[in-house]
């Protein structure tokens, strides 16, 4: 790809890249990074007062973050990614090794 094509590239709107980060395999993903990095946030941080002391209100809204800050992380790094690419996420029709440069 020449540097000439690159600037001609549009961004896709923020509407389309948030909704080709929520959906299908982008969303598993995110979740599936988002529940990596909760949990070791979770142990580092919070397992001790789960361990010892009442749940609260407050307790729960903590865990609650600590899994829902790397899931959104993760979603808008993807739809920033989506957006600078030029092309909304889509389903791979022919496998990688196989497909044209």
């Amino acid at each position: 790809m020449e540097v000439r094509d690159l600037e001609e590239t549009t961004a896709v709107p923020w509407s389309a890249a948030l909704r080709g980060a929520v959906r299908g395999r982008s969303l598993l993903q995110t979740t599936v990074a988002a529940s990596a990095v909760g949990s070791v946030l979770f142990m580092v941080n919070l397992y001790s007062q789960v361990q010892q002391g009442p749940i609260t209100w407050a307790l729960t809204s903590r865990i609650a973050l600590t899994f829902f800050v790397p899931w959104l992380n993760a979603t808008l790094g993807l739809a920033i990614g989506l957006r600078k690419s030029g092309s909304p996420a889509r389903r791979r029709t022919e496998p990688a090794d196989t497909a044209a440069p």
